[in-house]
């Protein structure tokens, strides 16, 4: 069963990094099932000033600088 994200305000309004870094997942996921396998890896480290720093293996690595304050659920 699939549960509501903890942040949706960050999703749908500010914190562009996380905002761009849901979209991605989500279009990589579809395209995935879509054609009928994928092997994805997402890690995630804390970074200077509490920043996170999440990274989306997909073929290629897209890294995105996620704010502390954007964490709104904290």
């Amino acid at each position: 069963m699939f549960e509501k994200t903890p942040y949706p305000d960050a999703v749908k309004t500010g914190a562009p990094e996380l905002r761009k870094a849901i979209e991605l997942l989500s279009n990589l996921v579809l395209e995935g099932v879509e054609h009928g396998h994928f092997d994805y890896s997402v890690t995630c480290e804390t970074a200077k000033q509490g920043r996170r720093m999440l990274i989306v293996r997909a073929g290629k690595s897209h890294k995105f600088a996620i704010e502390e304050e954007d964490l709104i659920g904290k």
